[in-house]
């Protein structure tokens, strides 16, 4: 039986793509002044405005006059996305009827700056919506560079040595001054992880790696503990290689094939005036040879182009089958040895493996990304919901719409590349499989 879809992300599911990526931005920007506010007051700066008014984004300036009043922050970030055009203010009107957003407006000296701010149901759709991290799990006690900076001081003291580092602010404030025992100290030449530290270490292993799985922490009970073996991310990035410089093969083939298109295309050139018949058709004659052997060399590296295309494509295939055998182990908490096969070095004998599709996790932005690229892989991808993204730089507001490239295997490559992403030195088995 399907797990019960909480209410967050069913209002985050029924947002097309725009909406979506839209909220997904001012959801960053929201949790980017949350942070600095504590930031600042834990530096003793305390911000007395009410959550309405230091939480509020600006969206943009009326008049629209880019050039003179500049882009906002929020502008920017959607530029990137593809988000940025004339769509900006339906799409933030539809957020606001759904309840997701607030907007409002302050006077400029030239005019109004529109606001957005989101509501409680638009931080919990956008979290739902865009987190990394399984729900009902024990929240984090630290923060992610704060427990990055934490497995930094237990890997130096397993090696005998403390942090060689000047003053670190994160050490200072984060786990000295906010920890009783603290979990770090200094020391002649850098830091050192306190008996706290350790034990702290221990306690909150599971939850810190569940929280920021893709922070290499190693397991407190040494290497032989570790869920992953290092053996699935060598032969993964063999097969990634494989693709890769089969593919600069294959370009470098096309770019041959176009360059002898040209010269066998090229003109006769002009005789020079006065010059005997027999010159000029010994001219023409060196001119005729090249062009025949420029169409010979163009046909060849037509031949060549196609045979390198069909083997990329094998190689992307065989990347996008081992990818999803680590994934799916991951995923099931099983050995990803078992039925990872190592690349073998005779391309003759590659077969067609099945590409089904990937396990869900329970974690509805990886499994909704990692769908949606396996749909392009196997040639039925998902229906687009809303406009396709389209970019604009900021100098003319030209738009520039993208294109897929037509790269052999791109879409496989994709899928095998996410996925590999996921899994790579154990990130997905982490979060999914907290290790106590």
């Amino acid at each position: 039986m399907p797990a019960r879809t909480s209410k967050a992300l069913h209002a985050w599911q029924e947002l097309n793509d725009r909406q979506q990526g839209t909220l997904a931005v001012i959801y960053d920007l929201d949790q980017a002044a949350d942070v600095g506010r504590r930031q600042d007051a834990a530096q003793g700066r305390f911000d007395d405005r009410p959550a309405s008014v230091w939480r509020a984004i600006d969206f943009a300036h009326e008049p629209a006059m880019r050039d003179v009043f500049g882009w906002t922050t929020l502008q920017e970030r959607l530029m990137w996305r593809g988000w940025d055009n004339q769509g900006n203010g339906s799409t933030m009107a539809a957020l606001e009827r759904r309840g997701l957003i607030t907007r409002d407006g302050k006077p400029t000296r030239w005019g109004v700056m529109r606001t957005v701010c989101l509501t409680r149901e638009g931080r919990a759709a956008a979290k739902a919506g865009t987190s990394l991290t399984l729900g009902g799990r024990a929240k984090a006690a630290l923060g992610r560079r704060s427990w990055e900076v934490l497995a930094l001081l237990w890997s130096t003291h397993q090696r005998g040595e403390p942090l060689r580092w000047g003053y670190s602010t994160t050490i200072e404030r984060a786990l000295i001054d906010k920890h009783v025992p603290p979990l770090a100290h200094s020391v002649p030449g850098g830091y050192e992880i306190t008996e706290r530290g350790r034990d702290f270490y221990r306690e909150h292993y599971a939850a810190h790696t569940a929280a920021h799985a893709d922070v290499r922490a190693p397991h407190p009970d040494g290497t032989d503990a570790e869920p992953w073996p290092p053996a699935v991310d060598t032969i993964l990035t063999q097969y990634r290689h494989l693709y890769r410089a089969l593919l600069a093969a294959w370009k470098d083939t096309v770019k041959a094939r176009q360059a002898a298109e040209k010269e066998a295309d090229a003109p006769l050139p002009k005789a020079t005036t006065g010059l005997p018949a027999t010159a000029v058709a010994l001219s023409e004659q060196r001119h005729g040879l090249w062009c025949d052997t420029a169409r010979q060399r163009a046909t060849l590296a037509a031949e060549h182009a196609d045979d390198l295309r069909i083997r990329a494509e094998h190689a992307a295939r065989s990347f996008t089958a081992a990818a999803l055998t680590a994934y799916r182990a991951a995923v099931a908490q099983s050995n990803p040895l078992d039925g990872l096969k190592p690349l073998s070095p005779n391309l003759e004998e590659w077969d067609e493996p099945p590409l089904l599709a990937p396990p869900e996790t329970g974690i509805h932005a990886i499994d909704a990304k990692a769908a949606k690229l396996h749909a392009a892989a196997v040639g039925r991808p998902l229906k687009r919901r809303g406009p396709a993204p389209t970019r604009r730089t900021r100098r003319g507001n030209v738009r520039i719409v993208d294109r897929p490239p037509a790269e052999p295997g791109a879409a496989l490559y994709a899928l095998a590349e996410y996925l590999y992403g996921q899994v790579q030195d154990g990130a997905l088995v982490r979060r999914l499989h907290p290790m106590g």
